[in-house]
């Protein structure tokens, strides 16, 4: 048994985290005798090598190879973000960027700007204008007269009087929660951060939509309308 840290440990072919096995699906890929760690960031993200290749294992995606790295120069340069380069390329956990990472200006942990190119993560925001992309919330950007959700353009949505409700965060329900609800003039979304897309609540007026938290959680409110999670509910009853 080899001990390779933090938790990991290499048994004849098998490697584990504690009793569990990880990367079953490179067991013919990796070079055992020569396999190891190159640094960990807390419990979240782990780096190996081999003589041939570079790995990774974390919150952000599953044990894989990090396509392109080169095991004999890769280090990592940001740990928490995921970044890691190898005298050539930058690499995003599992990804290789499409751009110069060095040189890049972050908005936020999102978003990120690259000569006049804005990026979400690893791709690029298409239409986004660089010189006047700022952060709305979390992943919810704009630019001079688009809207932004996780990268992509949202259409429709009147940019300039688009803003979160307000009450959706209590010390309970707190900022960091993925979930609250926004309007513009005309319409009112319910935005789940770590959804596909906005959702827009047919028919409602943002003049006569208003939010409340019972037991920690986040309801919407149109006349005798309730909303949860963006959905409305027959019969519900705020107490």
């Amino acid at each position: 048994m080899k001990d390779l840290g933090h938790g990991f440990t290499l048994v004849d072919r098998s490697i584990y985290l504690y009793d569990s096995e990880k990367f079953t699906s490179l067991k013919k890929t990796i070079d055992y005798d020569s396999f190891e760690m190159v640094e960990a960031f807390e419990d979240k993200t782990f780096y190996f090598r081999d003589k041939n290749r570079v790995y990774v294992s974390s919150y952000m995606c599953n044990a894989s190879v990090i396509d392109g790295a080169k095991p004999a120069t890769f280090k990592v340069i940001n740990a928490e973000d995921g970044i890691g380069y190898d005298g050539n390329n930058y690499y995003c956990y599992n990804t290789c960027l499409p751009y110069d990472y060095s040189k890049a200006e972050k908005y936020n942990e999102y978003y990120l700007r690259a000569g006049d190119k804005v990026y979400f993560l690893t791709a690029i925001v298409e239409g986004a204008d660089a010189k006047t992309f700022s952060i709305i919330w979390q992943n919810v950007a704009r630019d001079r007269e688009s809207l932004f959700f996780r990268g992509r353009n949202v259409p429709d949505v009147d940019v300039d009087t688009f803003k979160k409700v307000p009450g959706c965060f209590d010390t309970d329900h707190l900022d960091q929660s993925h979930t609250y609800y926004a309007a513009d003039r005309n319409n009112v979304y319910f935005v789940n951060t770590i959804g596909k897309a906005l959702k827009k609540l047919p028919g409602v007026k943002p003049s006569d939509f208003s939010v409340k938290i019972v037991d920690n959680r986040l309801y919407g409110i149109s006349g005798k309308d309730i909303y949860f999670f963006g959905i409305k509910k027959k019969g519900l009853v705020l107490g």
